[in-house]
């Protein structure tokens, strides 16, 4: 009982300041049965030389602290999710090492707290073994869950090789009823937390507890990752694997080059992270700054940035802005992820934006879809031209960059839901159209059906077929399916065109369709061009400039906003004037027909566009 006295002290825990920079806190957590209360002891360790531990992670949850642990010299109050997890971990005999983020960091100080987020994946890297609580068991669902996931490793990864196409077309057809076990676990709040990304995000082995269950970390992402490929049968099942796909090894280097190059861009690996959920926006930043694209990135502005929970939101996002923009040569991927909700036309912007941020910094509170301007997309609108760009000290709200002038909006539609381009006909007892068939009317201009005789802008192009690839930005999503190794200027034009025929033969009345492409449907993947439509165009606006070129556009886009090529830019940008005023807004990135490849910038000198310097605020 004495021993038991000792772990009982009366006083609450006061924290010691950390000796220096490089000393984390590791809890040795006591054995102990049921019916014993929490014991633990912490102590400092130099980063680099922890010795074996296993880090925690979990879902805080209700913020209040109900529980308690006691430590030697006093009692430390806990989160219920935290205690039931310690709980969980506790060995019955001996002691087991952890770390946990709620119990290692002084939590009330933010200068502590700013300071050990930059070892938070170290500390998940160099651990022993990864634990990871998903919560208690309340409803009983976790041994069939987990018996579920082990049962389709079975099917899908043992059997991958002999009979893959007759497995999936049989769970094809299973009812959704079956798929109820799966659902039950990746609707659990852990898969949505920002935080986990960088924790489970390594290459150290890792367990799932869910109650008394558990399952290992590999086991239920090789389901995930087989059951990703099928699309439709994911999204007509409503099973939720992609995210699960998403978090595995995301702070590992890729070991051959991939399209997983884009994980070299810190912006796209924030924006990417945009359905994870935190409670702290700033941690939409702090939360990757382990991140491999900037500890081996080429941008050394990157590489200074720290966490700082002294600043306001607001400036932790400009500051990652400009550092992303001065210290990136190459491309300017910080304004491609720009996705607006709203966005105004202020007379004196300088004055009436000051407590907002300016419209060229990405606000990773609100995303809205993918970005187009992909690190390693082959579009390349300003061709061989670098970023021109500057940030005063003087004005830091105004972005300075160099660009061309293409054209203005003439024409907008609504933006358009993630649902536009799923496979169905006209309704012709509720007055409907297919959004293929309404655009190409309202927008285009065409009411004599779909056919290859109409020249796109005064071109030698064909219309419908520059239709098809605004709509798709250029069949991005099948090129990397079917065609990664060849390079995209390479693949014939009738490739694309015969997805979207297909696409048209599955959607809109037959009478309306030439003969040409009637033929070229034969030759097409109607459900392709489907996914390549539905990821350019969900949340953006389809738009016809004044000269008769095609836009596919941010969702905030509206007439006379102006199209531009920004130099260094993968896209072309769509930029909004400001009443009254040299400045502009920016509006977004832009997939706009016939200036994806330089040819803007490549025409000689004196030609139909000249250098302009664009002043966005």
């Amino acid at each position: 009982m004495g021993c038991l006295h000792f772990f009982s002290p009366p006083r609450a825990y006061s924290y010691t300041p950390l000796p220096d920079n490089r000393t984390i806190r590791v809890l040795t957590l006591y054995g102990g049965n049921s019916k014993d209360p929490l014991r633990g002891q912490l102590e400092p360790v130099a980063v680099d030389a922890a010795g074996d531990y296993e880090p925690l992670s979990y879902v805080w949850g209700d913020d209040r602290l109900t529980h308690e642990i006691f430590l030697p010299t006093a009692r430390l109050k806990l989160t219920a999710s935290l205690y039931h997890a310690l709980r969980r971990l506790r060995p019955r005999v001996g002691f087991r090492r952890v770390w946990v983020d709620q119990v290692c960091i002084d939590q009330r100080n933010e200068e502590e707290r700013s300071q050990q987020v930059q070892f938070m994946n170290l500390i998940y890297r160099n651990g022993t073994h990864v634990q990871v609580w998903l919560g208690l068991d309340e409803q009983g669902s976790a041994k069939e869950a987990f018996a579920f996931v082990r049962r389709l490793a079975r099917i899908l990864v043992r059997d991958k090789k002999d009979n893959a196409l007759t497995t999936i077309n049989s769970l094809s057809e299973q009812p959704a009823e079956y798929w109820v076990p799966l659902k039950h676990i990746t609707a659990l709040p852990w898969f949505r937390r920002g935080w986990i990304v960088q924790e489970i995000g390594t290459r150290s082995a890792a367990t799932l507890l869910w109650g008394e269950e558990e399952i290992m970390w590999d086991i239920l992402h090789d389901v995930c990752e087989e059951l990703a490929e099928y699309h439709h049968m994911r999204t007509k099942l409503k099973v939720a694997t992609s995210e699960i796909k998403y978090l595995y090894r995301r702070f590992v280097e890729p070991e051959t080059p991939s399209r997983h190059d884009n994980r070299f861009s810190f912006i796209y690996e924030l924006h990417r992270a945009g359905h994870m959920n935190v409670t702290d926006p700033r941690d939409r930043v702090f939360a990757m700054l382990g991140h491999y694209s900037i500890r081996k990135g080429h941008n050394d502005k990157l590489k200074e940035l720290e966490a700082d929970y002294k600043k306001p939101v607001e400036e932790v996002y400009v500051d990652v802005a400009k550092r992303a923009l001065i210290g990136d040569t190459e491309s300017l991927i910080t304004l491609a992820a720009v996705q607006h909700n709203t966005l105004s036309s202020p007379v004196e912007p300088s004055q009436k934006r000051q407590a907002k941020l300016p419209s060229w910094v990405p606000d990773w509170r609100a995303r809205h879809g993918h970005i187009m301007s992909e690190p390693t997309t082959p579009h390349c609108a300003s061709g061989l031209k670098k970023p021109e760009l500057r940030i005063s000290a003087s004005a830091p709200e105004v972005l300075s960059i160099n660009g061309m002038k293409i054209d203005s909006i003439e024409n907008c539609s609504e933006p358009l839901e993630k649902g536009a381009f799923h496979e169905r006909k006209s309704d012709e007892e509720k007055n409907t159209r297919p959004a293929v068939e309404t655009l190409w009317t309202e927008i285009c201009g065409y009411t004599n059906g779909f056919h290859l005789g109409d020249n796109y802008a005064g071109g030698e192009e064909s219309s419908f077929f520059a239709y098809a690839q605004t709509m798709s930005n250029g069949c991005m999503a099948i090129y990397w399916q079917n065609h990664a190794t060849e390079r995209y200027s390479a693949v014939p034009i009738e490739t694309w065109l015969a997805h979207a025929a297909a696409y048209l033969a599955r959607t809109v009345d037959s009478t309306i369709i030439s003969p040409e492409l009637c033929g070229l449907a034969e030759k097409g993947d109607a459900q392709k061009w489907s996914r390549a439509a539905t990821g350019a165009s969900t949340h953006r606006r389809f738009a016809r400039t004044s000269r008769g070129y095609y836009v596919m556009g941010p969702q905030v886009m509206e007439k006379g906003d102006i199209i531009c090529v920004l130099f260094g830019g993968k896209m072309p940008f769509c930029l909004r004037p400001c009443l009254g005023s040299q400045y502009y807004l920016l509006v977004g990135e832009c997939y706009i027909h016939g200036f994806m490849n330089g040819e803007s910038v490549d025409m000689p000198e004196g030609g139909e566009f000249c250098e302009s310097v664009f002043e966005v605020v």
